[in-house]
């Protein structure tokens, strides 16, 4: 390997480099020199050889759970929403109101538009002169 350490590598090659730390370490070097001849950061070293302890080398799936992301219960009440006031309202940004003055769901125009998608749902919109 040339040039310095990735920051994106596999929990395999994590393991290599912390055991190359190890031994360099064990035979008297400082993380320092030895993260500067890898080219490796030191503060990266140590987190990852807190990670090592923990069991928790390999990264992460990336994603999680936003806190801005929708509920299933949200989503439930905006398809309501358009089987009774769909026909009446015919936009997304018209139902996205309608739900707030019913008191039923606050959401953006276009995340009524987006859940109405995912659902294969569409509104008729209003007929062109």
């Amino acid at each position: 390997m040339s040039g310095p350490v990735p920051a994106r590598v596999g929990g395999a090659a994590k393991a290599v480099l912390l055991g190359l730390i190890d031994d360099s370490t064990a035979a008297g070097w400082t993380l320092g020199r030895v993260c500067t001849v890898l080219g490796l950061d030191r503060r990266r070293a140590w987190h990852r050889q807190q990670r090592r302890a923990g069991g928790t080398l390999d990264d992460a799936r990336p994603g999680g759970r936003p806190i801005h992301g929708l509920l299933g219960w949200e989503r439930d009440k905006i398809v309501r929403l358009f089987d009774e006031w769909g026909d009446v309202d015919r936009s997304h940004r018209k139902l996205a109101h309608r739900g707030s003055y019913l008191g039923r769901v606050w959401m953006s125009p276009s995340s009524v538009d987006s859940v109405l998608a995912g659902h294969g749902l569409a509104l008729a919109g209003t007929p062109r002169p």
